[in-house]
């Protein structure tokens, strides 16, 4: 089993313990106000020299939702990535219970301090195929498996995770792995 599959089997697993009634529920979950004002942060490959951070921070919107904003910073405080998601989207955030968000945060970041490797990115003939990111040919892909690089794939909906890569000293969207939801 690769490092991908076991965090994403893991995620799978803790968001079981969390799991509850409410996350079967249609539509957006009203705001609960200690799911809000939350920060987790994760040194990329769990390394505090690294000289990247993922940092989320869980806001209340006017409309009713949480909000995560999840940033990618180097060590001079410039962002390099940069997603907003609804809480509610996201399976590991989804459906809070007793404030239990920080726990949650925690586990989304994972993905950044437990670094899975581009070797392990699935072929199109994968049960859950990788969908290259927009302007990324086969081969691109090809030579990212064949660089055998640091990869961070985060849970970014219910079903998918964003796959990231180091490039230089920012960062760059390979593409989507997707996992049963």
């Amino acid at each position: 089993m690769t490092p991908t599959n076991r965090t994403l089997l893991a995620s799978l697993a803790a968001l079981a313990v969390f799991a509850s009634p409410a996350l079967a529920q249609k539509g957006p979950a009203p705001a609960a106000t200690d799911d809000c004002d939350h920060v987790a942060m994760a040194y990329w490959g769990g390394d505090p020299d690294s000289g990247l951070v993922a940092e989320t921070v869980t806001i209340c919107g006017e409309d009713g939702r949480v909000r995560a904003t999840l940033s990618l910073v180097d060590s001079a405080g410039e962002i390099h990535f940069q997603r907003q998601y609804p809480t509610d989207e996201v399976m590991l955030l989804a459906s809070p219970t007793d404030g239990d968000m920080p726990t949650r945060l925690d586990y989304w970041l994972s993905a950044f301090s437990d670094l899975d490797n581009t070797t392990h990115i699935p072929g199109p003939e994968a049960e859950f195929p990788f969908y290259a990111a927009e302007g990324l040919t086969d081969a691109d892909i090809n030579t990212l498996r064949a660089e055998a690089r640091d990869m961070a794939c985060y849970v970014q909906g219910m079903e998918s995770a964003n796959c990231l890569v180091r490039d230089g000293n920012g960062v760059r969207e390979i593409g989507l792995m997707l996992f049963p939801g």
